[in-house]
């Protein structure tokens, strides 16, 4: 299993709609209606930047900005406190509790080996300890948040004054998340000290193969191992969130403006993923183009 954090901030079987992309941009038609829909990495470093050409001129052309959620809310001390309030034992348990005492063991040791509070965080369940190590780690690679896609095209917006829209609530965010809280805590963080010691190639890989529009490698990569070992986790993060989005998406055709949808690139991959759902419901899908 990749680690939790890149499926949250949170990372293709249909070779025909990738293979041949520039990027992970897409132009969704149906009759004379149309929208943007791009993949996204949520986390970069500053020497990613300038973004591909693709996307910037696809924000010029569009009326409208959509994002997953809400990013000032997202970001806001409230959700991060609803958040851990909804991660935290309430029966007087901590992690260490519901781990095997060996791989609490390994656990401790990488903590120390990065200076992570594992004492303070030990409070929280093992998803949000994995969220939380994969964030530092993240950091100390130099890859921000606040860095990603998502982030520098609202930021944009904001400043340029064009409209932004959601697919969902920062409430149904925190839906999907807490209905997580118990999966096996061995599994999650079994999983995440395997991932964490590999984090910085594979970082390096994922960022490539977004900007090359390889969603079936970036798939492969970050969630083939998730839909095999943990499905709930895939199924209720991706696929579940996936189809709340589709009729919000269809929506968007019945309207004048031009959207510019921007999603973790892991909801377009896969039969799970928004392109296949689209293509399926009559849509037409080519790769984005740099147009004079």
């Amino acid at each position: 299993m990749k680690s939790c954090f890149r499926l949250i901030t949170g990372l293709l079987v249909f070779i025909s709609l990738s293979a041949n992309a520039e990027t992970s941009l897409y132009e969704i038609t149906k009759g004379d209606q149309k929208i943007y829909l791009g993949g996204t990495i949520h986390v970069l470093r500053n020497s990613d930047y300038p973004l591909p050409p693709e996307f910037e001129q696809a924000y010029e052309n569009a009326k409208i900005l959509v994002l997953e959620t809400d990013m000032k809310k997202a970001s806001s001390p409230e959700f991060g406190q609803q958040m851990a309030q909804a991660f935290m034992y309430s029966d007087g348990k901590n992690l260490s509790q519901d781990l095997q005492p060996k791989l609490w063991k390994e656990l401790q040791s990488f903590a120390d080996e990065r200076q992570f509070p594992l004492g303070q965080m030990s409070m929280f369940k093992a998803m949000f300890v994995s969220l939380s190590l994969s964030i530092a780690e993240m950091q100390r690679q130099g890859f921000g948040v606040g860095q990603g896609v998502d982030a520098y095209f609202y930021q944009k917006a904001i400043v340029s004054g064009k409209a932004v829209q959601e697919l969902e609530t920062t409430g149904e965010v925190l839906t999907h998340l807490t209905m997580l809280a118990d999966v096996d805590a061995n599994l999650i963080i079994k999983a995440t000290l395997r991932d964490l010691h590999k984090m910085d190639g594979m970082l390096e890989k994922s960022v490539g193969y977004w900007r090359a529009g390889e969603l079936e490698k970036l798939d492969k990569e970050m969630a083939a191992d998730m839909r095999k070992e943990t499905p709930e986790i895939y199924q209720q993060l991706l696929v579940a969130r996936n189809q709340a989005w589709l009729p919000k998406i269809e929506q968007m055709f019945t309207t004048p403006e031009v959207e510019l949808v921007l999603v973790g690139s892991l909801h377009l991959s896969s039969k799970d993923g928004l392109l296949a759902q689209l293509k399926k419901r009559g849509y037409n899908i080519k790769s984005y183009q740099i147009t004079e």
